[in-house]
């Protein structure tokens, strides 16, 4: 039996986003979406709202201080931060990041004829805790879809259920294009930040969607820059950079 494809591929070196990478990436996705609103933060403060280490957040903020991307006043226990170069940050951020670099996707045809039919087996299934709507699919849910595609895009919140949803899916592999696109998460921590959709499933957060669509080679930059335009929270990133 075929094996379905990887849309793309790479053999890039995983340490090479550095400040990039899944745990760290919380730290970037908090300076976007929170850091950009307040005059000054602590490094204590942010390691607690998003529960990861302070050292954590010492490296990155001192990676991004050498970037100049990130201002800090004080010394000590006493030293505070201030963020105002937000579009800056998330022009490196999609330098480092491509979901066509980074994630294994797999291109499928299904044996359902229409979208609404995979949605309503995924529910039946109980299988729709286990993934998140993606890409054009989660600019649906969000309510800025640009294009007329027809596709599922899905994040596999665990791997180990492909084969299930293979079978519940009807899913034949396909070489050329897809129907359903199945795709494994690099970033996990941020995919947990997503939020439940009308549709009932969990989707993938506005920032995250945005990044994985710019460099998506199926219309993504084009539904990326469509975002910007309609959600305040993207549109607010680059009027504060």
């Amino acid at each position: 039996m075929m094996k379905a494809r990887f849309l793309v591929s790479s053999n890039e070196d995983p340490a090479e986003g550095n400040i990039y990478a899944d745990r760290s990436a919380l730290i970037l996705d908090w300076l976007l979406r929170e850091g950009v609103k307040r005059r000054r933060f602590s490094l204590r403060e942010v390691a607690r709202e998003i529960e990861v280490s302070v050292g954590l957040v010492q490296r990155v903020f001192g990676i991004l201080i050498l970037q100049g991307l990130l201002q800090t006043e004080g010394i000590r226990t006493a030293k505070k931060f201030f963020f105002k170069k937000s579009k800056l940050l998330l022009e490196s951020w999609l330098k480092h990041y491509s979901i066509a670099k980074k994630c294994k996707m797999r291109t499928y045809r299904s044996g359902l004829s229409e979208k609404t039919e995979l949605l309503d087996a995924l529910k039946k299934s109980k299988l729709s805790q286990k993934v998140a709507l993606a890409l054009h699919s989660a600019t649906e849910a969000h309510g800025c879809k640009n294009t007329n595609l027809n596709t599922l895009e899905l994040y596999m919140l665990d791997p180990a259920v492909r084969s299930k949803l293979e079978d519940i899916l009807q899913l034949e592999p396909q070489e050329r294009g897809y129907e359903v696109l199945l795709i494994e998460p690099y970033y996990e921590s941020l995919l947990n930040l997503g939020v439940d959709s009308d549709k009932g499933m969990k989707t993938c957060p506005v920032l995250l969607t945005f990044l994985d669509l710019y460099h998506f080679p199926l219309r993504g930059q084009e539904q990326a820059e469509f975002m910007v335009e309609r959600i305040s929270e993207l549109k607010r990133i680059y009027k504060s950079g």
